[in-house]
């Protein structure tokens, strides 16, 4: 299918940045049930639950972190690319890796 203002490149890039700040995104709920399950076990079973909830949220933190760095670092072809679509490229680039920044630092401060 073809985009109406933007080549088909930059529309994939533009989805596969849609898709990892949205897994982002998913980090604050999942902390959050796992923050509500913790808290509302008692004694040994804590010590299951946060364990799972480590291994879970630390599994989740490398997936963001990855596709953040794998759409920072996207290449496309220069020659093909319009000015309008330069910009775009230059202001999305980064927006993951920033979310993702926003969500640890704001995570740290809730913990």
């Amino acid at each position: 299918m073809k985009a109406l203002l933007l080549t088909d490149e930059i529309n994939q890039f533009h989805w596969s940045m849609l898709k990892s700040v949205l897994l982002i995104l998913s980090i604050l709920p999942v902390s959050q049930g796992m923050l509500y399950l913790w808290q509302s076990t008692e004694g040994s079973s804590q010590i299951m639950v946060g364990f799972f909830a480590i291994s879970l949220m630390s599994s989740l933190l490398a997936l963001s972190f990855y596709s953040a760095l794998k759409a920072t670092v996207a290449k496309l072809k220069p020659e093909q690319i319009s000015v309008l679509e330069q910009l775009i490229i230059r202001i999305y680039r980064y927006l993951p890796m920033l979310s993702l920044a926003a969500m640890l630092s704001y995570l740290v401060t809730q913990f």
